[in-house]
């Protein structure tokens, strides 16, 4: 996404004051303000609302199957779905509420409230945004040992190992964004007769070496760059897999439920893929340019960017009923271990958990 919600770039940096009575002053034109509640209070809160339930109901499912065939891969899409549900909880404060006073006059005590809570709020959004982007690369990472290397996968995808990695990604997430906490400052302003509270870029987020090295080197590295280049190379290489063991199947005349998980994680990454993307094109440009003002091209593009990455946190649940043959069943039976479409859903022949290939305990000796 944008280095932070753009909207609110134009209220509080591109002028020295701030008229809380009226959405005439606050530098955005009535074209763009539109735009924005349209992209980000209509689109965007809905993704929002709906992407969440839907990570919850993901969720329950998935802990269903985790808590019957005690399965890594059941336990990192657990994982995704909190770290999905944190974006979405935070991402829906931090864009989609303003807009509504900028374009309707609506909800002034939060536009208001918005410049003192904004900036922990962002941080606690990357936060989210950090394990999304860390658990997908480590879940498409998890099915490609087991798919490509199964003979390590005793090893490294184990139950065990995947609450270790887990907690790894929780502490570098946090770790790695703190520095978010200080990248604002409040600053209150005189407008109209009466005190007003803004926020200003702070003098660490203003530092060259910190935009060169934190802004610019290590988020290209760690979220944008990074990632993206790992899970294609991990997504061709499941997609080749995938489609050898289909022949295979076909040939057989076999159903697999290996290729049911595989199936689930190559659109889960090219779904990652097309939604992440454009926001790496646009942190490149952003770079190049500088931040757009109300009216430029990349002002719209920047807020296309921020709705496919909002899209991209709430669109797996509607991926694992498309794709996944088991998690129809799950969801759609009570959650008792005596239902048969449930016994026959934890019982096939791999042990699988959707699909993941589980190793036999003689394996381990």
């Amino acid at each position: 996404m944008s280095s932070f919600p753009i909207h609110q770039f134009q209220i509080s940096f591109n002028s020295t004051t701030i008229n809380c009575s009226t959405n005439s002053s606050a530098g955005v034109t009535e074209d763009c303000s539109l735009f924005d509640f349209i992209v980000y209070t209509v689109a965007s809160g809905l993704f929002c609302i709906l992407g969440f339930l839907g990570n919850v109901i993901s969720f329950s499912v998935l802990w269903r199957d985790g808590a019957k065939s005690k399965s890594a891969t059941s336990f990192l899409l657990q994982a995704l779905a909190v770290a999905d549900c944190l974006v979405l909880a935070t991402a829906f404060p931090l864009y989609s509420l303003t807009p509504a006073y900028l374009y309707g006059g609506w909800l002034e005590s939060y536009f208001e409230l918005y410049p003192k809570i904004m900036p922990y709020i962002w941080a606690c959004y990357n936060m989210g945004l950090t394990g999304t982007v860390f658990l997908t690369v480590l879940v498409s990472f998890n099915r490609y040992i087991a798919v490509c290397k199964p003979f390590k996968s005793a090893e490294i995808c184990s139950l065990e190992q995947a609450r270790k990695q887990v907690a790894y990604i929780i502490i570098i997430a946090v770790l790695y964004n703190i520095p978010r906490f200080f990248e604002f400052d409040l600053r209150d302003v005189c407008s109209e007769g009466k005190l007003v509270t803004t926020f200003e870029m702070s003098s660490l987020a203003q530092n060259k070496l910190y935009g060169i090295l934190y802004s610019n080197l290590l988020y290209f590295l760690i979220m944008l760059g990074g990632p993206l280049a790992s899970l294609t190379f991990l997504n061709v290489n499941l997609i080749k897999a995938l489609k050898k063991r289909a022949q295979k199947r076909n040939e057989m005349g076999k159903s697999s439920y290996q290729q049911d998980m595989t199936l689930v994680l190559v659109v889960v990454i090219c779904v990652f893929i097309a939604c992440q993307t454009p926001t790496f094109v646009d942190r490149i440009l952003w770079t190049i340019l500088g931040s757009p003002s109300c009216g430029d091209q990349l002002y719209y593009y920047t807020a296309i960017g921020d709705l496919l990455a909002i899209f991209n946190s709430s669109v797996n649940f509607l991926i694992y009923v498309i794709t996944s043959r088991k998690f129809r069943q799950l969801l759609v039976s009570p959650p008792c271990t005596n239902n048969p479409d449930y016994i026959r859903a934890n019982t096939a022949p791999s042990r699988a958990d959707m699909g993941m290939v589980q190793v036999n305990n003689h394996a381990k000796h």
